[in-house]
Parts: structure tokens; C-alpha cells; sequence
């Protein structure tokens, strides 16, 4: 019976390995997702901050 189970487990190692480094790539590209992400959100925000003055909205368009 022993056999079986070192079989079995000898069958399925290289597919759990396989998935592992799957994973890791996986978490490693949701890493630097998030990153980008906070890193636009803090882009779009310093946009609105500096968004365009009353001045400027008053203005007719320049073809007028």
C-alpha cells in the first residue's frame, strides 16, 4: 500500500509545482498591477486638483 501513495504522490509533484509557479507569477503581476493602479488613482486625483479654473470655463471656445 505504500507503494501506491509514493506512486501517487510521485505522479502528481511536478503538476503541484507547476501550479505553484503559477501562482507566483500570478501574485507577483497583481503586485505590480496594484501599484499601477494606486499610481493613476494618484494621477487622476492631482488632475482634478488642478483642474480647469472658472476663468478658463468662461472662455468661448476659439473657432468663435
Amino acid at each position: 500500500m505504500s507503494t501506491s501513495v509514493e506512486e501517487h504522490l510521485a505522479h502528481n509533484t511536478a503538476p503541484i509545482d507547476d501550479m505553484s509557479a503559477q501562482m507566483a507569477q500570478q501574485w507577483a503581476a497583481i503586485r505590480r498591477l496594484e501599484a499601477q493602479v494606486e499610481r493613476l488613482a494618484g494621477l487622476v486625483l492631482a488632475i482634478g486638483e488642478d483642474g480647469p479654473s472658472p476663468a478658463r470655463d468662461d472662455m468661448p471656445p476659439p473657432h468663435y
